[in-house]
């Protein structure tokens, strides 16, 4: 009979290398996994933007008003998806939706670094306000870059995109940059000038024009 062949064992620095090749791989996995699924929570989130819109304008043509804001709220008065129940959160939508229930953040939910005028991180949720006329958003129609409205109106919001808007964004007291994201819906009235750009200064003193970026990352304006 022939010499059996003695088979070759790896060596430690062949294994150790292979695991290392092996945990790049998974680490690689991972992220684009993650990475997806923050891309697929964004689309959702717009989606929902669209669909709680369209049920505002539902409601508003069976009642001539848009639903009042109702408590409990968070974001200075705001009613939230993250407070309460799902059952609190734009309970007058729910007949407009097949589910009976309005649509909530795939995440929804809050924590301490919430700011208005700057990078939200970590901050999920919807929020609905209904407005009076208010005098921001009336101005000079023969402006180019004046959006006119005259009478009440509501505004859905976004609180956070994880992954369509980046972390750092906005810069402080600033909205968010039109040129860097041109597809984000923004609810904006009043003239911010040929910039088009309505800093906080510009809202908060000199009362001319209203940009819903500088507090949400993706926001609709909903009035007549």
């Amino acid at each position: 009979m022939g010499k059996l062949r003695r088979q070759r064992a790896f060596t430690l620095i062949e294994l150790l290398v292979v695991i290392t090749i092996i945990g790049v791989l998974a680490s690689i996995v991972t992220t684009s996994v993650a990475s997806a699924r923050e891309g697929g929570r964004d689309a959702r989130r717009l989606a929902d933007l669209r669909s709680i819109r369209n049920a505002l304008e539902l409601y508003y043509s069976d009642h001539q008003s848009y639903p009042p804001t109702t408590c409990p709220c968070n974001a200075g008065g705001w009613e939230t998806s993250d407070a309460g129940t799902p059952d609190d959160w734009l309970e007058a939508l729910h007949p407009y939706f097949p589910t009976g229930k309005t649509p909530v953040d795939p995440i929804n939910r809050r924590v301490s670094n919430f700011s208005f005028f700057g990078p939200r991180p970590e901050n999920y949720f919807y929020a609905y306000y209904r407005y009076p006329p208010m005098p921001y958003c009336r101005c000079d129609t023969s402006s180019p870059t004046c959006r006119n409205i005259e009478g009440p109106f509501a505004v859905i919001a976004v609180a956070n995109l994880e992954k369509f808007v980046d972390r750092s964004d906005p810069e402080q007291g600033q909205p968010l940059d039109w040129e860097k994201y041109p597809s984000i819906p923004r609810a904006i009235c009043g003239d911010p000038g040929p910039d088009k750009v309505c800093s906080v200064d510009e809202y908060v003193n000199q009362r001319k024009c209203r940009d819903w970026s500088q507090e949400f990352d993706a926001s609709m304006l909903i009035g007549m």
